[in-house]
């Protein structure tokens, strides 16, 4: 319920702007969680596919689809965030991945599924905690995790990214366009635009 009481609707406002409007457009809300973003972006015209692990917010999302008259524009799909692009036979105008990037694998293989899931010419938006937030709450062994993939991208367990390296993974694949918001002193944002010639 809290999160279905904060959808940033700025963001969904910018995001619509850069991609030319949600309407027709197909989009995958990748770590959909309890679907306040798949269906807001579904109630703007989008084809969204909600993708995530937990059979909870599954269920939740699936209820809301139901209530707000969403189905046929809602698709979903269950699995690891890495799994994506084997378990779904599509590329998207739009690949949506809010506050979840650290469930990823790793952080480059990660930034891999995202480019290969976004269509050429598409979107990739990622908004994600970075491993300063909350640095001195953490337990020893959090500590020790975060350190090691800060400094060796070496991942065990869920360490949020260092600031930065998402951008600098990103700008290893063919992109026309890349945009870095750190005004959030606690998160990096990233839209991307995936170059047409691209893989």
């Amino acid at each position: 319920a809290g999160e279905w009481s904060h959808i940033d609707h700025a963001l969904l406002d910018e995001l619509d702007t850069r991609i030319c409007g949600f309407a027709g457009k197909s989009v995958l809300d990748l770590g959909g969680g309890p679907g306040q973003y798949t269906m807001a972006m579904a109630q703007r015209g989008a084809r969204v596919t909600w993708h995530d692990v937990s059979r909870t917010y599954l269920e939740m999302s699936r209820g809301r689809a139901e209530s707000l008259g969403l189905t046929g524009k809602v698709t979903f799909s269950l699995g690891y965030l890495d799994e994506a692009p084997r378990l779904l036979d599509e590329r998207f105008d739009l690949v949506f991945n809010r506050i979840c990037w650290y469930y990823g694998f790793g952080d480059r293989s990660f930034a891999a599924v995202v480019f290969e899931l976004v269509k050429p010419g598409g979107f990739g938006y990622i908004d994600t905690t970075h491993s300063d937030y909350q640095r001195e709450q953490l337990s020893t062994v959090a500590r020790l995790r975060t350190w090691l993939n800060d400094h060796g991208a070496i991942k065990i367990g869920h360490p949020y990214p260092p600031r930065g390296r998402l951008a600098r993974l990103f700008l290893r694949h063919p992109v026309e366009q890349l945009t870095v918001d750190y005004r959030t002193p606690t998160n990096d944002k990233i839209l991307f635009r995936k170059a047409l010639a691209g893989p």
